[in-house]
């Protein structure tokens, strides 16, 4: 089953909902970087990242094996 991104208006992370801001999830690859944008690890770590905007404009990037339940809505 896929999960259309456009559509995740929630997650549980660590057992708390979190709301999604409309269109705002992605999934990207995880990395440190240092204030001027550059990596500060020398391979990559070669773990899928998500990446939301919560309704606020607060930004939550975190491991998505973190993620446990997608709630859909309609856009």
């Amino acid at each position: 089953m896929s999960i259309p991104a456009k559509r995740i208006g929630r997650v549980i992370v660590a057992g708390e909902w979190f709301t999604v801001a409309l269109n705002s999830f992605e999934v990207v690859d995880m990395e440190f970087t240092d204030e001027s944008g550059n990596p500060i690890h020398d391979t990559p770590i070669g773990t899928k990242a998500y990446r939301f905007t919560n309704e606020l404009g607060n930004v939550y990037y975190g491991p998505l094996s973190e993620i446990k339940l997608f709630k859909l809505i309609d856009v």
